[in-house]
């Protein structure tokens, strides 16, 4: 993945152009101050790519592993019950 690189007066200047330069090509940018990076601006990923992903490795972990894993539920189950509220400080 390619980064362009912005100084971080002219990231402040240009501010819309360059968020939509980073969603439109995919790519992220650096902004820097006197040379040192300071941030990183990403695309954001859609939420129905998450759940179309999701989707995808479940139905292909069901294929894999078409029988239940006994031991697996209990140990989620298990798990379940050693699990506590956090400790409420004004309680």
């Amino acid at each position: 993945m390619t980064e362009t690189v912005v100084t971080i007066e002219d990231a402040a200047r240009r501010l819309p152009d360059l968020i939509e330069s980073v969603r439109a090509k995919g790519e992220s940018a650096l902004i820097v101050k006197s040379g040192l990076p300071l941030a990183r601006i990403v695309p954001a990923r859609l939420q129905n790519h998450r759940v179309d992903e999701l989707l995808a490795f479940l139905h292909r972990w069901r294929v894999e592993h078409p029988d239940p894993d006994e031991q697996f539920a209990e140990v989620i189950e298990d798990s379940r019950k050693a699990i506590r509220p956090p400790h409420d400080p004004w309680a």
